[in-house]
């Protein structure tokens, strides 16, 4: 998994999810620029509520940069990728109102909430990353 890649401290603050990686959303700047580092291209991602009993994916609001260019060089689309990712996040995920959309779209989320659970403590960011070894 190119998540290995990152340091402990990183992988520490997230949760696997089946076999993807996610963090809280107040980690995700800073995995962003991890991945940056590791020279790692941001695919996209989307947001999961993920309890023991079950995982609820608000697949339909996802933050996905443009793929590679073919022209793009590796190290061009990397900073794009990653740069693409953060204001695609800051200005669409960090302002949709998930709670609403998690509780309006899974009944089982919604009962969660009137049983007194606060689903957003379970609410992660699910990323993928692109590296140039999986290019060749």
């Amino acid at each position: 998994m190119i998540e290995e890649k990152f340091p402990k401290s990183i992988l520490t603050k997230g949760i696997i999810s089946g076999k993807e990686y996610g963090w809280k959303l107040d980690d995700i700047p800073e995995v962003i620029e991890e991945a940056r580092k590791l020279n790692l291209g941001i695919v996209g991602g989307q947001i999961q509520y993920i309890f023991t009993d079950g995982t609820c994916e608000l697949y339909w609001i996802n933050d996905d940069p443009k793929e590679k260019n073919i022209n793009e060089t590796w190290t061009d689309y990397v900073n794009r990728s990653c740069n693409e990712f953060i204001n695609i996040f800051k200005s669409k995920i960090l302002k949709t109102d998930m709670h609403k959309e998690a509780i309006e779209s899974f009944e089982i989320l919604k009962d969660k909430v009137k049983n007194g659970i606060n689903i957003d403590e379970y609410k992660y960011f699910i990323l993928y990353f692109n590296s140039l070894e999986n290019q060749t």
